[in-house]
């Protein structure tokens, strides 16, 4: 069946010298693969050079019911960004989080507030034009909820957050999956934060790396089979 329907690119690998397989998550299916040809043609739509980590694009594809690989016939970017790919802080926190979409959402179904939710993700990446060394942190918490394991604020104050149960607590936990105090406060802040603020929240390289390391223990935790995220030692020195 042909179909038109927008499409985030997630991960994608050669396949050919022509050719290769995108991963995107996309507005009307969901989670799909699809084999792109003509990569190389000056006279085609899919050039090698789009397949930027969280490209927003329009797609025309052959969209197979019980197939697992689909097939491309047309694509245009839906959004171009203007500073995602010039700047390395945000190339960065682009590929981190296309990295997690791709680690954590394994299923076809539609979703289509996720796919509104990460658009629109994407899009205050781009525009920001202060707090990025936070969006990565930001987005890790607000992706929680639409991963199904977001925890609730809450109006407690130098409390732990306990990863086993999701919630805060007011006594320390007698395990070692704790966030303490100073990370708990931190996590609250952000679920209450639009991206838009992110400029007002003061963190240092360290307390950033302690946040990430506890969020990525805390995904692990509730969504077994999770790889090492490879771009974390970039992201790691980026905004240490």
């Amino acid at each position: 069946m042909l179909t038109r329907t927008k499409a985030i690119l997630l991960h994608h690998v050669r396949y050919s010298d022509n050719s290769l397989i995108a991963h995107f998550y996309t507005q009307e299916y969901g989670r799909l693969s699809v084999m792109v040809k003509g990569i190389s043609s000056k006279r085609g739509t899919a050039r090698f050079n789009y397949f930027q980590p969280l490209n927003i694009f329009n797609t025309e594809l052959y969209y197979y019911e019980n197939r697992e690989l689909h097939n491309l016939k047309e694509m245009m970017l839906a959004y171009i960004p203007k500073r995602i790919h010039g700047d390395i802080h945000r190339t960065t926190v682009a590929l981190f989080i296309s990295e997690l979409l791709h680690n954590v959402i394994r299923e076809e179904d539609v979703n289509k507030m996720l796919f509104d939710f990460i658009e629109s993700s994407v899009i205050s990446l781009d525009e920001a034009t202060s707090g990025i060394s936070n969006f990565h942190l930001w987005f890790l918490v607000a992706f929680t909820d639409y991963a199904g394991i977001g925890p609730t604020r809450t109006d407690m104050t130098g409390c732990y957050f306990d990863m086993l149960t999701g919630q805060f607590t007011p006594l320390q936990p007698m395990h070692p999956d704790y966030l303490d105090p100073a990370g708990a406060r931190v996590l609250n802040l952000l679920l209450q934060m639009p991206a838009e603020d992110l400029a007002s929240l003061r963190l240092s390289g360290e307390e950033r790396t302690e946040l990430l390391a506890g969020m990525l223990k805390y995904y692990r935790l509730h969504l077994p089979g999770i790889r090492e995220m490879r771009s974390l030692q970039v992201l790691r020195d980026i905004f240490r």
